[in-house]
């Protein structure tokens, strides 16, 4: 009977394992997914730049700063990375606008 315990609190353990990694993985994607989607909006809507002319919207995270969003775009060789000011707009840091 005693075995039966000890199995229990290993699958037990497994599946909490396995849950609380799930929902971690979850929540990376959709706050990724949200970045990407808000960027997206603020150069259409603010930049002005065409949706068509947008290849791609990679967000990652990484030290500094924590979630740069890489965007390619059509004909444009150079990568442009922007971050997310904590909810106030969106900046450019690399390459340096200014």
């Amino acid at each position: 009977m005693k075995k039966y315990k000890t199995l229990w609190k290993i699958i037990f353990s497994i599946i909490i394992l396995l849950l609380v990694s799930g929902g971690w993985y979850m929540n990376y994607n959709w706050r990724m997914h949200n970045l990407e989607e808000s960027l997206r909006s603020y150069l259409i809507n603010e930049k002005g730049i065409n949706s068509n002319e947008i290849v791609s919207l990679d967000a990652r995270i990484s030290k500094i700063p924590k979630y740069p969003v890489v965007v390619r775009l059509k004909d444009d060789p150079q990568e442009y990375i922007y971050t997310d000011r904590g909810g106030q707009g969106w900046m450019q840091v690399n390459p340096d606008p200014n």
